[in-house]
């Protein structure tokens, strides 16, 4: 039971980041002249890293790094202007710490605004590391992230250990690691072609399964 490893994504799953997210990129696009549109299309732009959102927002042969670092600049004011914690995630967490010690939070935003959120809301206390999607070689979908923590602790990756997220890139990277793989459906990603273990709406189901594990 103590080589459970609990691997968590961070926007849509552990906290609700797509307002904050959203407004800084209408800012963008406003600043570099492109069209404005609604949040539920930012909403199906996430998921992928920053410069994916950019690419996406203003089209791929309009994407340049200089409208990607304007967006970083402005959404480094922005990032916890009102995000907030999914319901009981803390509940969830503290309880999944008496489980394992083995907690980790992979995204696929850079390790800089990853970290400012995960201290910002405190879950540093519940994790023994987080990380970005420049942490590793490659980002999910790739299993190389989830991997790379197994090796690294000593643990083989099994269905005793679980990777958490609400995108198809994190339902990929787990099934290809090898863990158990639980699809938040509360959050904003999509799933894609591999079929979770086991999906769920609302964080505090995660504890269940985790429990019945």
């Amino acid at each position: 039971m103590r080589n459970k490893v609990i691997i968590f994504d961070l926007d849509g799953t552990l906290i609700d980041t797509l307002r904050d997210i959203h407004s800084s990129l209408m800012i963008t696009l406003e600043e570099f002249g492109f069209p404005k549109f609604d949040i539920n299309v930012t909403k199906s732009y996430v998921g992928d890293g920053i410069k994916k959102l950019v690419e996406r927002a203003v089209g791929e042969k309009n994407y340049n790094k200089e409208i990607e670092k304007y967006f970083r600049e402005i959404y480094n004011k922005k990032i916890i202007e009102t995000s907030t914690k999914y319901e009981q995630i803390d509940y969830v967490l503290s309880n999944l710490k008496k489980i394992t010690p083995y907690l980790f939070i992979i995204s696929n935003k850079s390790f800089k605004f990853t970290d400012i959120i995960v201290k910002h809301f405190n879950l540093d206390i519940y994790f023994k590391e987080w990380f970005g999607g420049d942490s590793f070689e490659e980002k999910k979908p790739s299993p190389i992230p989830v991997l790379k923590i197994f090796k690294k602790y000593n643990i083989s990756p099994d269905k005793n250990s679980f990777m958490i997220g609400d995108n198809y890139t994190d339902i990929e990277s787990g099934f290809y690691a090898g863990v158990s793989t639980i699809y938040c459906s509360y959050g904003y990603g999509k799933l894609g072609n591999i079929t979770p273990d086991y999906i769920v709406d609302s964080p505090v189901e995660i504890l269940k399964i985790v429990q019945g594990g």
